[in-house]
């Protein structure tokens, strides 16, 4: 049970430094695109299916208040859009804003949305807040409220996707890493399970990711330096990063073999074949790992390490006795 323990620590602990990593790239490159905000914009033109409306809407003051430009990577406009957007709207806003979008949109003097579907042309969008409103219509608060739930309803489709996008970029950015670093899931289990050295110095490392609170963890904090140290030099106990001296010397053997000798040749490409195989499959492997995210490893390392410090449940007293 200690060893199991010990390798499902070192994997959530590599799993949990390199989803860190990935996440930051991946935020990092989402505010230079405007990711969140063109998902926003994307959802709310769907909403309104009216490309005039949805001016009007975004060029609200309201709306602009709540605007920001994207960061440009080192000042270069082509690489990031120089217009403001919102990255998210409130429900009660986006009513309010709606109904004054509606009034200017059909020169109006009505200011609720009854009077306002009343005399609205048919579209779309009047048949959304027809049957959105079926039965309160004499009721203008409870229309009112019936289009922040559609756009609330809206909004837990819209984060659904933009989470699934997080993820396709995160295990894009995890494969990318675990090509780089040569962190092959499969490699590491195997060194945890033979090396309890590895072991010990990979669950050392946990405890300090896992610190929650006490003066250890003020200890760790105020001395960053030496933790930062500590991590470096403990995890040189995994396998990460590259051995060339295998393809080298893959190569010096290939070349030193007869050129008669195909079954040999044919039997060296195989093994080097298989062997960058399992690399992807472990690399892939990684990637699937991080796009899992930070929060879940660092949750399940915690977990692991509470596990491993509280130790195995102690026997009852009538299996004691048996």
């Amino acid at each position: 049970m200690e060893q199991v323990l010990g390798v499902a620590i070192g994997i959530a602990l590599v799993c949990l430094v390199l989803s860190i990593i990935a996440s930051h790239v991946q935020e990092i490159l989402a505010s230079f695109v405007s990711s969140r905000a063109r998902t926003l914009e994307i959802a709310i033109l769907k909403m309104l299916d009216d490309p005039k409306l949805y001016e009007i809407f975004f060029e609200h003051p309201l709306i602009q208040n709540i605007s920001f430009r994207p960061p440009k990577f080192l000042k270069l406009k082509f690489l990031s859009e120089d217009r403001p957007r919102p990255t998210y709207i409130p429900s009660e806003l986006f009513s309010r804003v709606l109904l004054a979008s509606l009034v200017i949109r059909h020169d109006a003097v009505v200011t609720d949305f009854p009077g306002l579907v009343a005399i609205m042309p048919e579209s779309s969008l009047k048949t959304k807040l027809q049957t959105l409103m079926t039965g309160i219509l004499h009721d203008a608060n409870a229309c009112r409220l019936a289009v922040e739930q559609w756009y609330d309803n809206t909004m837990d489709r819209v984060n659904g996707f933009y989470k699934r996008q997080t993820q396709w970029a995160l295990f894009g950015l995890g494969l990318l890493l675990a090509i780089l670093c040569n962190a092959n899931l499969l490699h590491i289990t195997t060194k945890l399970w033979d090396s309890q050295a590895a072991r010990d110095q990979v669950n050392a490392v946990a405890q300090m990711y896992s610190c929650n609170g006490g003066p250890e963890c003020e200890a760790l904090r105020k001395d960053y330096d030496r933790a930062r140290r500590t991590i470096e030099e403990d995890l040189r106990a995994l396998p990460l990063g590259y051995d060339l001296s295998y393809t080298k010397n893959y190569w010096r053997t290939f070349n030193q073999l007869d050129t008669a000798h195909n079954e040999t040749r044919a039997h060296h490409t195989l093994k080097l074949l298989a062997y960058w195989l399992i690399h992807l499959f472990g690399w892939l492997l990684t990637g699937i790992a991080v796009s899992l995210g930070a929060p879940f490893w660092f949750d399940t390392l915690n977990k692991f390490v509470n596990l491993r410090i509280a130790g195995a449940k102690p026997p009852k007293v009538d299996e004691a006795r048996s």
